[in-house]
Order: structure tokens, then C-alpha cells, then sequence
């Protein structure tokens, strides 16, 4: 009933006389207005700028987990979760946070809000479309908590003089992750004391969090598993969107903010860079927090008489951390980036949007958007045949005129549109929306619900029209997704199960052979990162052996770093690389090649419809835009994968296959040099490049931050669960979905059969005339 009285309190306002809008202003905007210092209230808002509170030494933790954070369009919000130990939610703390706007937002119609834990902060007009405006506000005791707290951050904007659907794309709020953080007085905060905290590492003012390795014996083969082994441990327990880990032999600078020193070895090699070592270091096996002066932030520890006891002590830190195999998820762990956890669905479900962050929303604007997001397992297989059902709970006003329309985006892949054709306003209970599933991939996909509403008012477009109130249109939190029961079976290659799960690694019964050059830092840096950003996807750490050579290799799950001269013939060949990379990579990069690109896409685009390839063209888009028919999809039998030979330009690339047997699955990571591996390895594992992996190759070009799929035209069936027939059902229809031809030819011959079993059972039972 709920939603009843909510439709029925938003039709009546809406009949109701609207309030005056506001006056229109053209003045020249000014920054944000600067108030007195005060205690910020917990019952309301703070607007305005406030005094940061003294002390000797304030430790600082950056807020936006990203690289930039935009709010765009009349309406937006983010969310989020930053963990503090018990010393940090104690402290007395501060916050800044620094924006700016576009130049066309009209100040007196726009708002931004933010929220620690339910408390609003801030509610200010955004106004500061010339310089990065700042407010600081002193937080309530109380507000903050110690472990997860959530940040909310939402925007309401509106075009000073344009009404049109089209004008709110250029509204955009952008935040500076440089200049938005909480500063805590004192120096306890910076200060861990058990492994747990370590999930307050948070990040820099970048959006980027380090791991600093120093470990003297690096070079050795004894220091390879160990070291891989608690990166894994250390990315699961921290979960941050941009990890990275750098291995060294010696110390460097002292960690900041979103950065951690670990050191790692026998007692009596570290010795010396710990002069504080913890009691029993020479004797057992130790992991402690250690604070050494002149460092703010407490440096980790793992040490013990010899690498056996260095093995031990993390074998009982991965304990804390880790899950058998074969346990499901519920969800995944995404908070750190977005809240809430995203909910991960294995068969048919259903959610409510109020469980999936989506709260009841009435839009006053053109242009109303949300999103959510949900999971599916690593051997999702529905993508040609399968849809969800969105149930929606809505209510459009009077106002809105048909030839409205709300669209509903999956990854930002359009994948559902639906009309709004009634003339005086309707209430929409449980509107069944069917989404394709076209455009889901393992791990976490984000659902956009997105409503243009044109209006009269909108057309004539009054002087303060933009800054009306008047509620046009309202999503409820009682609407909900319906996820059927899909096909379940991997596949080999595919490089979008490694990004969204771990997997086939995450599932592996044994442990992986990782083969790495350990005599290069740069390699093991890069190999490092790599498995931890695995086990962060797994959501489990991944049993690695190092010991195994590319030779003795042959039928098990395997992962391959190194510069792509050091890399085995036999493995490139098996990934399907071309072997002249190893030489010819990287050595010559024409300047001009982005250009000759571009030009060939243009004369491309420029001969598309003329002659009859043009036609055919022509053609083959009007099959894949109406029926999702694709030349592949009109093949009998697959076309054989060419060796790939990767462009000059390329930085990274990223390849996998089936091993020599068939049983296991290789993957390649490589580059033309041992740095260029390094800073590729930390652009892969920024959360949003990990996410574009797919295919059988990915490449990418770390200049022009770009990233190349390469799809595979075969693939291997790897079967992950025990025979089902409705499960094989399943798999069948997808199969022959992505497969038009051969369905076409399967009906013909079934038809002939029945056909000529027709005619023989009438010419031996029937009469002849």
C-alpha cells in the first residue's frame, strides 16, 4: 500500500498550484559564499565554508576512490563506503570537499548535498563555474563510526536558459579529489594496530592506493611465492578500486596517504631498516604493526627466523581472508567504490530496488536518471537468447506529453525503450520491462533507468522555467529486477570471466603455475599486482607455484609475465600470438599511425554505402540492429583465430587460450620491455580498465588510454557444474541463438524428417484412392 499513498501525495501536488518559480538570473556567478566557523549541526546541513580544526600534525584521508568523480545531467549521486579504524572514528575531524561546475548551471535552481553516514553535511548551491570552489565543516562527535562509513554525494542541476532534453548533457558537477578529504587531529590516526586495519589504507589524491614491498632477498626464487601469496591477502583485505604493489630491496620514501610499507623477510636481513623489531622475531614466526619515527603511518611487518617462518606467518594472516573453493558468494565486494554490495545471482531471483540502493525518487527536470547494479557468475551463458524482467513502479503527471520515453541501459548498452503514450498521467504498477541480457558479462553490470520527459512547458520555455518544482515524474524503491534462470558453462578464452571473477583460476583445484622472471623487480612488480588483482576479483587468495618450468607445462591453468623476449615460442604460439612480436614489438612506432588510423576510419566511413559493398554492408547493420545477426552468427563453422601480431603503439597486451592438453587455461601478459610492463601492469589494474578486459586479447595503449578487444571466433566448453537437463536446455538455446544458421538448417532437416515420417506412416496405414 505504500506506494498507493506516495502516488497519490505526488498526483496532488502536482494538481495543486505550483510554487512561484524562481526569478531568472543572468548576473555573473560568484564562488561559493565563505560563512562564519561553526560546529556543524547534525539535525541540518552546513553551507559554506568552515575552519579546518588545529593541531600540531593532522593526518589526511582522501575521499574519491577515482580518478575524477562527475555528477552530470539534472540529476545524479554516488556512493560509497571509506573504513577507519578505532583511532580515526575517535579523532576530531574535519572535511573538505572542493568542485566546480559547468558555466551553463543556474545556481539558484541547482543543489549539491553530501551525507556521512546519514547526516547531512553539506547543501549548498553549486555556483563555481570559474575557479574549484571549497567548503570545509567540522563533523558532529558521533558521525563518524569505526569500520565502513558511507559517503553519499548527490547533485540537482538545472540549465540556466535552455529547457530541451538535449541541453541537460551539458550540466556537469566535478569534484577535486586533490582538495576533498577528512582531516583528523592528531597524530593517532595514522597509526594501525592489528592486520585488520589495513582496510584503512585508503587512497591518494589521485584515487590510487600503493602497496610498498621492501624485501632485501627479492631476487630469490625463496621470496617469490611468499611475496605474491600476502599481496593476494593484502588486495582482499583492502579491496580498493586501483591497486597497485611495488617491489623493492631497499626502503624508499615513507608511506602517505593511500599507501602502505610492508617489509618482508628473515630477521636478520631487515634487521637494520627495523630497528624496533617485535619481541620473538629471531625465534618465531611474527606480523605486527611497527611505528618507527619520523613516519606518520605505521609500517607492516612479517618476519621471522628464516623463510619458513616468513611462510608461516602468512599463512595464518591468508586464513583471515580466505574461503574454500567451492563456497558461493552473495555478492561482491564493491563498497569500497560503489554501495551497496552488488548482489550476484547463480539461478533465478528477484530484488527489490530498495535492496539495491535505489531509493523512491520524485524528478522535477527533463531528464531523470538512476542506476543499480547486479552479478553473474563466471560461466554466465545467456547473452543471445536470455532477458530480465524489470517490474517498475512509477508515476508520470499530466505534464508529460506522449513521445516521452524511458530507456533502460545495461552498460551503457541500450537495451529496452519504453513509450509513454498516455496523455493525462498514469501510475505504472509492476510494468513489466524485458531487458536483454545481450550485454551482461561476469561480475558486476550496471542497469540504467533513464526517462525523457518532454512537456508544453518545456516547449515554450518561460523566463525560470528551468527552476520549477512542480514533480513530473517518480520511481518507486517497490519496483523491482527479476533475473531468470540462465545457461551455466565457461568458456575458453574469455578474459571478461578473469576481470569480473578470477575465474577459471578462482575455481582452479590446484594451485596456478605463475612464471615470472624473479631477477627483475619491475617483472615481479607487475606479476604481483596481476595475481592480487585476481584474488581481489576471486574474492578468495589463489594458490600460485612458482617452481614450475613453461616446459612442464602442459596441461594445467598456468599465468605467464614477462617482456615478450623473454616469453617461450611454444607459449605465444599457444596463445595465439604471432612469434615475430618478440622481436618486432615496440621497435618501431610510426608517429603518425594514430593518424593513418583516424584517415582509414574516415575513408572507410566515407565508401560505406557506395557499390554493392556498401549494400552488403549495409545489409549486415540492418540483421545486427534488428535481429542481432552477425556474419559469425551465419557460419557453420567458426573461422580459425590468425596469429595476433600487436600494433607498435601498444603498451600492454593481455591473451589467453586453452593449454596444449585442453584441460587447463593459459593466460599471457606481456610487453615489449620490462617497463613498459610495470606501468602497463598499473593501468590494467585500474578498476575501470579491468572491467574492459574480454575477448581472446586485449591490448592497450597507455599514451592514448585506449583498450582493443580482440573477440575470439572459437571457443572451448569448459563445464563447471554436474549434468543438468535443464541446465544442457538452456545451453542448447543460447547456442543455437548465437548460431542462426545452423538452427535454420537443424528446423529444415527436422521438417524433412517429419515430412518423410508423415508420408511413411500414411502410405502403411492409409487408404489409396
Amino acid at each position: 500500500m505504500r506506494w498507493r499513498h506516495a502516488a497519490f501525495a505526488f498526483f496532488m501536488s502536482t494538481a495543486a498550484a505550483a510554487a512561484q518559480p524562481l526569478p531568472f538570473d543572468m548576473s555573473p556567478e560568484a564562488p561559493a559564499p565563505t560563512a562564519p566557523a561553526k560546529p556543524a549541526d547534525p539535525s541540518g546541513p552546513t553551507t559554506g565554508s568552515q575552519a579546518v580544526l588545529p593541531g600540531a600534525e593532522n593526518q589526511r584521508r582522501y575521499l574519491i576512490p577515482f580518478g575524477e568523480l562527475v555528477l552530470a545531467g539534472e540529476t545524479a549521486r554516488r556512493s560509497w563506503a571509506v573504513y577507519l579504524t578505532p583511532q580515526e572514528a575517535e579523532s576530531p575531524a574535519s572535511m573538505q570537499v572542493a568542485f566546480q561546475n559547468a558555466i551553463v548551471v543556474a545556481p539558484e535552481a541547482s543543489r549539491l548535498k553530501l551525507w556521512i553516514n546519514g547526516t547531512r553535511l553539506i547543501d549548498t548551491p553549486v555556483s563555481s563555474p570559474n575557479s574549484v570552489a571549497q567548503l570545509d565543516a567540522a563533523l558532529p562527535a558521533g558521525v563518524l563510526r569505526p569500520g565502513f562509513n558511507e559517503i553519499v554525494v548527490e547533485a540537482s542541476l538545472r540549465h540556466r536558459t535552455d529547457c530541451t532534453i538535449q541541453s541537460t548533457y551539458e550540466l556537469w558537477t566535478q569534484f577535486d579529489p586533490t582538495r576533498t578529504f577528512l582531516t583528523f587531529q592528531g597524530t593517532g590516526a595514522g597509526r594501525w594496530k592489528s592486520f585488520e586495519d589495513i582496510r584503512a589504507i585508503g587512497v591518494d589524491e589521485r584515487g590510487e592506493t600503493s602497496f610498498n614491498f621492501v624485501v632485501p632477498s627479492l631476487t630469490q626464487a625463496v621470496a617469490t611465492a611468499p611475496v605474491v601469496r600476502l599481496a593476494e591477502a593484502l588486495a582482499i583485505l583492502a579491496n580498493m578500486p586501483n591497486q597497485a604493489f611495488d617491489l623493492r630491496e631497499t626502503l624508499g620514501r615513507p608511506a602517505g596517504p593511500g599507501q602502505a610499507t610492508v617489509i618482508v623477510g628473515p630477521a636478520a636481513e631487515i634487521q637494520h631498516m627495523v630497528p624496533n623489531l617485535p619481541a620473538g622475531a629471531s625465534t618465531t614466526p611474527v606480523s605486527a604493526m611497527v611505528e618507527e619515527p619520523g613516519r606518520a603511518f605505521s609500517t607492516f611487518v612479517i618476519t621471522g627466523p628464516n623463510w619458513q617462518a616468513v611462510n608461516s606467518a602468512i599463512d595464518e594472516l591468508i586464513k583471515q581472508v580466505d574461503r574454500p573453493a567451492e563456497s558461493r558468494r552473495t555478492s561482491l565486494a564493491t563498497q569500497t567504490w560503489r554501495m551497496p554490495d552488488v548482489p550476484i545471482f547463480f539461478d533465478a531471483g528477484r530484488k527489490r530496488f530498495s535492496e539495491l540502493g535505489v531509493p523512491t525518487q520524485e524528478f522535477s527536470g527533463r531528464r531523470f536518471k538512476t542506476d543499480f547494479s547486479v552479478g553473474v557468475p563466471s560461466d554466465f551463458y545467456a547473452d543471445s537468447y536470455g532477458h530480465i524482467t524489470l517490474l517498475l513502479d512509477a508515476a508520470y503527471s499530466e505534464q508529460v506529453l506522449p513521445g516521452s520515453h524511458i530507456d533502460v541501459y545495461v552498460n551503457d548498452n541500450i537495451a529496452a525503450t519504453i513509450p509513454i503514450t498516455a496523455a493525462r498521467g498514469e501510475i505504472l504498477r509492476h510494468l513489466p520491462v524485458n531487458v536483454t541480457m545481450r550485454h551482461f558479462r561476469p561480475g558486476d553490470n550496471k542497469i540504467s533507468i533513464e526517462a525523457d520527459l518532454r512537456t508544453q512547458a518545456d516547449s515554450v520555455c518561460a523566463p525560470g522555467a528551468t527552476a520549477s518544482t512542480s514533480s513530473r515524474f517518480v520511481l518507486f524503491d517497490s519496483s523491482e529486477m527479476v533475473m531468470p534462470a540462465f545457461a551455466r558453462i565457461g568458456r575458453t578464452p574469455n578474459l571478461a570471466a578473469i576481470a569480473g571473477t578470477g575465474a577459471p583460476y578462482s575455481r582452479s583445484a590446484g594451485p596456478v603455475a605463475l612464471v615470472v622472471d624473479n631477477a627483475q623487480p619491475q617483472v615481479l612488480s607487475a606479476a604481483v599486482s596481476l595475481m592480487a588483482r585476481l584474488s581481489a576479483a576471486a574474492g578468495r587468495p589463489i594458490p600460485i607455484d612458482v617452481t614450475a618450468v613453461p616446459a612442464a607445462i602442459t596441461d594445467r591453468d598456468a599465468v605467464f609475465v614477462g617482456a615478450a623476449s623473454q616469453i617461450p615460442a611454444a607459449v605465444l604460439s599457444q596463445v595465439g600470438i604471432a612469434d615475430d612480436s618478440r622481436a618486432a614489438w615496440g621497435e618501431a612506432v610510426s608517429s603518425t599511425r594514430s593518424d593513418t588510423d583516424v584517415t582509414f576510419d574516415q575513408w572507410r566511413d566515407k565508401l560505406r554505402g557506395s557499390g554493392w559493398r556498401g549494400q552488403v554492408s549495409a545489409l549486415e547493420d540492418w540483421l545486427s540492429r534488428t535481429f542481432n545477426l552477425s556474419g559469425s552468427s551465419l557460419r557453420l563453422i567458426p573461422r580459425t583465430d590468425a596469429p595476433y601480431s600487436p600494433a607498435g603503439n601498444s603498451t600492454l597486451l593481455v591473451a589467453q587460450q586453452s593449454s596444449p592438453g585442453g584441460s587447463g587455461t593459459w593466460t599471457l601478459v606481456t610487453a615489449p620491455d620490462a617497463s613498459k610492463l610495470r606501468s602497463g601492469m598499473d593501468m590494467l589494474t585500474n578498476q575501470a580498465v579491468w572491467r574492459q578486459l574480454g575477448g581472446r586479447i586485449t591490448t592497450i595503449d597507455a599514451k592514448d588510454a585506449k583498450v582493443t578487444v580482440q573477440a575470439a571466433a572459437r571457443t572451448a566448453f569448459v563445464e563447471t557444474l554436474p549434468f543438468s537437463i535443464s541446465n544442457y536446455r538452456l545451453i542448447i538455446a543460447n547456442w543455437l541463438s548465437a548460431n542462426a544458421l545452423f538452427y535454420a538448417l537443424v528446423l529444415a532437416l527436422l521438417s524433412i524428417v517429419l515430412g518423410l515420417a508423415t508420408a511413411g506412416l500414411l502410405s502403411s496405414t492409409g487408404r489409396r484412392s
